[in-house]
């Protein structure tokens, strides 16, 4: 087993690399976990938008019933008649929406002349078309009302104009999975993070055995030892089995610590779990392809940069695939990581452990599975082609 211990004393040059990648995947871990929801939305609660109502047409009941309206729809915020402590309000946000409305209105509107509330807001704020339709609602119910209606004074159509208001649409929040509870939880966001973690730690680490053991004196001399060539490439593919194993479980040991009683209540851990060794397996073929293709560190870091940020970005790592664009996604599916994303989601989403639910989280692991036999087959064969050029 000499090239097995000679592995990992090896390993050890490249263990500063190697943490600063963990650490900084724990780092945006930690970071994202903070950011996350505590809890699932379960109930849905209207905005109310902070509205300043300046009613100048105090006597009429049409002006005082709408402003009673907006105080159930909105949120008012008392106000002076003060243009400059008006403007103050706006600037600071203090209020979205300030509806003003003129001496006489009341009368003009049941008169039917022309009549308008006038309205100051936020510049380019899309909240307050909320408001727009609110003020709308209760005018054209009231306008509705007196032309159709018995009643004749302002109290009984504001009166009348409230009761048919007063009824509320009932909503229902529905989530895409039992897991999932309407929203995203936070260790579904660190096993897609593992995606960038596994590629450029097993990467790093695996490839930078294969460089210092296809440096050309080494090489020549490993091909006239008396240990058979089978047996160096046995030792060598346990040492890089050992190696990804060990970053793996790192990984699902921080998942543990940083989501111990979620992950487990969820009852996802194994899935996920199954699904990151996959993709460890793959990271490790990918760092064997690496590690046997370049012949410096400094082409070995540039492969690594390229090939982790590539994959993490266009397959849907940093950005969810449900809102990248078809073209890059088409692309992305000749990409493992692809498929580990998918996986990761759909077990995200999970609401029963039962066979069709489960086929497309196995279907996409077995396909990174597929992927990793085709780069080792492909490594293996490059191997192949360059000791026959040595004999």
């Amino acid at each position: 087993m000499q090239v097995f211990k000679a592995y990992f004393k090896v390993m050890r040059g490249s263990a500063a690399s190697i943490a600063v990648n963990l650490c900084v995947f724990l780092g945006i871990s930690v970071l994202v976990s903070s950011m996350a929801p505590a809890a699932s939305i379960m109930n849905f609660e209207p905005t109310r938008i902070p509205v300043a109502v300046i009613n100048r047409d105090s006597d009429g009941q049409l002006a005082q019933g709408l402003v009673d309206y907006l105080g159930q729809t909105s949120r008012l915020v008392p106000y002076p008649d003060d243009p400059e402590k008006l403007q103050d309000a706006l600037f600071f946000r203090n209020v979205g929406y300030i509806a003003i409305i003129p001496a006489g209105f009341s009368d003009a509107f049941m008169s039917g002349r022309d009549c308008a509330i006038e309205k100051v807001i936020v510049p380019d704020s899309t909240s307050s078309y909320y408001v727009d339709m609110s003020i709308d609602r209760f005018l054209n119910t009231v306008r509705l009302h007196r032309k159709y209606s018995e009643e004749e004074s302002q109290a009984e159509l504001v009166a009348a104009a409230r009761a048919d208001l007063a009824f509320d649409t009932a909503v229902a929040m529905k989530s895409s999975g039992a897991a999932t509870g309407g929203e995203r939880p936070a260790y579904t966001y660190y096993f897609a993070y593992c995606a960038y973690a596994l590629l450029a730690m097993v990467m790093t680490g695996v490839s930078s055995i294969m460089i210092a053991f296809n440096k050309p004196d080494l090489y020549l001399r490993n091909l006239c030892s008396p240990l058979p060539g089978m047996n160096m490439s046995l030792q060598l593919a346990a040492g890089h089995a050992v190696f990804a194993l060990g970053c793996w479980a790192i990984l699902v040991v921080g998942s543990f610590v940083l989501h111990g009683e979620s992950l487990v209540s969820s009852g996802l851990a194994g899935l996920y779990s199954l699904n990151t060794l996959a993709f460890a397996a793959v990271s490790a073929c990918i760092g064997f392809l690496v590690g046997s293709s370049v012949k410096s560190n400094g082409a070995q870091a540039g492969a690594i940069n390229v090939i982790t940020l590539g994959m993490t970005f266009l397959c849907g790592v940093f950005v969810p695939q449900s809102i990248m664009s078809k073209s890059v996604l088409s692309f992305g599916r000749f990409l493992p990581t692809y498929w580990f994303i998918r996986a990761n989601d759909a077990i995200g989403e999970i609401s029963s452990f039962t066979a069709d639910s489960l086929r497309p989280i196995y279907g996409s692991i077995l396909i990174q599975l597929g992927f990793a036999v085709a780069i080792f087959s492909v490594t293996l064969l490059l191997s192949r082609e360059r000791r026959l050029s040595h004999l």
